[in-house]
This record gives structure tokens, sequence and C-alpha cells, in this order.
């Protein structure tokens, strides 16, 4: 009887995971792209650095998927490198920022008092100033490059997970598991990364699809400035903007690189909508 329930049950299971179309598709999309982007140096037919000029400025074709550059570079090759490093980029920054912002929120939001109104203070300081304004501070100190981008989206990135954070703690804190923990005579540190942290971080992981899209969207519009990625090195902004300058006469160079940047984007956000409907689903929300 015990066997067929849980057959019953995980047959549920996946039915509601095949009808959640949006994190299948996401998942699916998001996928192909890091599977791609790891493999770089399998994948990719030519180093992303060789020049050629004998084949320069080529369209798409079975020898060069996305056509060649102005020095007869494979662009197929440069996005694959591209996007690797963009995505353990923009992984690394997002989710630090989002390590960082919780925990502190969530201490915010247990103890109060004037470290509550420190943190809240300073968090409220950080997300009015303007972002990109920040970030190019950040990158006029450190230098052009992505050290300096990623220091500026971090420094603010942290801000907003933590209000998030902060928010869920001052709800969590008055229910009956919380105030049972003070009773028992557990520890803060306990009460706080035991019992209401895993509670309360999954609104901020949600968010976090919403931040690897404009955190890899502030990273190539950087590196489209020429304030990221360095030469020779390649991110897709850098590819974007090195095919500025032939929109009409090799539009591949620019466009290309841009689809991949826009199917990532769009499959982070599937991904999203995916967990707030499951989340809708089970009555989490």
């Amino acid at each position: 009887m015990s066997n067929a329930l849980a057959l019953v049950r995980s047959r549920r299971w996946s039915i509601r995971r095949l009808q959640n179309w949006e994190l299948t598709t996401g998942f699916f999309v998001v996928g192909l792209l890091l599977v791609a982007s790891l493999l770089a140096p399998y994948l990719a037919p030519y180093p992303p650095n060789q020049v050629n000029v004998l084949v320069a400025l080529q369209g798409p074709s079975w020898h060069h998927w996305m056509g060649t550059d102005f020095v007869g570079r494979d662009v197929w090759s440069r996005v694959l490198f591209g996007l690797r490093i963009d995505v353990l980029i923009v992984a690394l920054i997002t989710y630090l920022g989002l390590v960082v912002g919780v925990i502190i929120g969530t201490v915010s939001g247990y103890v109060g008092g004037w470290f509550d109104a420190i943190v809240g203070r300073v968090a409220d300081t950080v997300v009015a100033f303007p972002f990109i304004v920040l970030v190019l501070a950040v990158v006029a100190i450190v230098g052009p490059g992505l050290k300096g981008v990623a220091i500026g989206i971090v420094i603010v990135g942290w801000a907003l997970y933590a209000r998030l954070a902060r928010a869920e703690m001052l709800s969590l804190r008055e229910q009956p598991f919380i105030m049972s923990t003070r009773a028992l005579g557990y520890s803060h540190l306990r009460t706080i990364f035991r019992h209401a942290l895993p509670n309360l971080v999954r609104t901020s992981l949600v968010y976090s699809t919403v931040d690897v899209v404009v955190n890899m969207l502030v990273l190539a519009g950087m590196s489209y400035l020429g304030l990221g990625q360095q030469a020779p090195g390649a991110d897709l902004g850098s590819i974007i903007a090195s095919g500025q300058g032939y929109l009409l006469s090799a539009w591949w160079i620019t466009t290309l690189p841009g689809a991949v940047l826009v199917l990532f984007g769009f499959g982070v956000s599937l991904i999203g909508d995916g967990i707030t409907r499951g989340d809708l689903a089970q009555g989490r929300l």
C-alpha cells in the first residue's frame, strides 16, 4: 500500500513539473547555453583570438556558423568563450551579493534596534544611488576591466537582498516556531541560521533570477562601452561592440551574439516565472 501511494505521489509530482512549462523550458535553454559555454574549448572550431584576414567579414556558413569579424576571427568561437566568462562572473557577483545581503538582512530583522536602523539606512542609500554611476565610479578607481565592474555590481546588489530578507524576517520572528526557539533556550545563531534562514531565502532566490538578467546586461553594457572586458579577450558585450561599425555590411557580428544574450535572459526569466508559478500552486506565495 505504501509503495502504491509513493508511486502515485511521484507521478503527480512529475505531472506538475511537466505542466510547469516555463520552468522546464527555462532550464532547457539555460542548461544548453551553460553546457556550450563550459565546453567551449572542445566545441569551438577555432581559437577565439585566431586572426585570418583572408576570411574577414564572411557570413555564416558551415565553416563559420556565425560568420567572421573584420579580422577574420570566428564569431561562434568567440561567443562560446565570451559566454563562459559572462556566465561565471554574473553567477559569482549575483550570488555573492545574495549571500551577503540575506545574512545581513536576516540578522538585522531579527536583532532590530540600532543595528537594524543602521543597516536599513545604508541599504536605502545604496539603492537610491544611481546604479550605473556607482559602477562607473568603481571602474574609474580600479581601472577598466571586469574586476571593477564586478566590484561595483556587488556593492549595489547586496542591498536589495538585505531589504528582502529583513522584511521577511520582521514577519517571521513573530511566528510561533521562532518564538519557541527562544523559549527552548536556543542560541541566536541557531535560531537565525537553522530555523529562520531556510524559510526566508526562497524569495531572494526567486528575485535572483531577475538579478542575473540585469547583471548580465550591465556587464555586457560596460564591455560595449569599452569599460569591461579588454581586447583581445572577448565577452558578449565586447563582441557586439566590435561589429557596430559593420552593421550594414556584416550584421552577424553584432546580431548573433546579441541573440545569444537575449536567449540567455529569456531562459533565466522563464526559470523565475516557473518557480513563482510552482510556489503559487503550492500556496507558498
